[in-house]
């Protein structure tokens, strides 16, 4: 099976892409961000691909406008090399737990998913709308990822975290959330798919964790 993944060299992308170089069923179609700028590259990626897992998106930035355009912009542009090139794909999107709220990231998310659905549905093609919850682990960018990677930051850089909104938080760690990605690629589900989380907490008592865990082992 051949998998191709956007945004292969981000926080998912890149975990994703090592693990699935694992698998024997799997050989991994290359893809480079400077494709969404090339029609071109775009459409011979597409076109050799029998799996897409779309993760190439936009999280943070000052104007919430320009992260709705971007990130629905992508899926557009996704979807038109597939159309020229008449192939159809298999297409995983990565959608967000935030798809219901009231902001433009969380809109972006649902207009995608939807879009890629449409498309699905006219040409009869498969894709799996992977709704999913917070994640941590390795190698996720502060102030960017994970609130997590943010405050394990913050605590070995002199800095003192401050809460916003103590919420409660569904998360997932990156591995486990791996492992059911490959399994949906493998898999004949389609749909919409809410992959659950394996960790709740409150955003104080995740801070008091880490601080533990700061004076534990950083701390004289």
């Amino acid at each position: 099976m051949k998998v191709g993944i956007t945004g292969q060299g981000g926080f998912i992308g890149s975990h994703l892409y090592n693990y699935l170089n694992l698998m024997d069923d799997i050989q991994l179609i290359g893809f480079k961000k400077s494709y969404f700028e090339n029609q071109s590259s775009l459409c011979a990626f597409v076109s050799q691909c029998d799996v897409i897992v779309h993760l190439s998106a936009m999280n943070r930035h000052d104007d919430p406008q320009v992260i709705y355009d971007v990130n629905v912009g992508l899926v557009k542009k996704l979807l038109a090399a597939c159309i020229e090139q008449k192939v159809t794909p298999k297409i995983l999107f990565s959608s967000s737990t935030q798809e219901e709220a009231e902001n433009l990231y969380g809109l972006s998310k649902k207009d995608g998913g939807n879009l890629i659905a449409a498309w699905a549905e006219k040409q009869k093609a498969s894709y799996v709308n992977m709704v999913i919850p917070n994640v941590f682990g390795p190698f996720g960018r502060p102030f960017y990822n994970s609130v997590v990677a943010t405050f394990c930051y913050q605590l070995t850089h002199g800095e003192e975290p401050s809460i916003i909104n103590d919420g409660d938080l569904k998360l997932i760690y990156i591995n486990e959330l791996i492992e059911v990605i490959y399994n949906l690629i493998i898999s004949d589900e389609i749909g919409k798919v809410k992959i659950e989380h394996s960790h709740e907490t409150k955003v104080s008592a995740l801070l008091e964790k880490l601080k533990g865990y700061r004076d534990g082992y950083l701390k004289e």
